[in-house]
């Protein structure tokens, strides 16, 4: 139905993966994936971490080298 390899399935996130059922069935919300305060909570019970951008293995997917 997705249209997706399974090594494609296995990396997405769910983000990408509910907003991929979204588009297939006509029904877009439009809005953000989570809220600005499911975030502050979210940060507030787990602390302050580092950016995946700062790591120097981090790899884009679907970017360039």
């Amino acid at each position: 139905m997705l249209g997706w390899s399974p090594d494609m399935f296995w990396r997405a996130t769910a983000a990408e993966f509910e907003m991929t059922v979204e588009g297939l069935s006509g029904n877009v919300r439009g809005g953000p994936f989570i809220s600005r305060e499911e975030v502050r909570r979210i940060a507030a019970e787990h602390g302050v971490r580092p950016s995946l951008k700062c790591n120097p293995n981090a790899k884009t997917i679907g970017g360039g080298p």
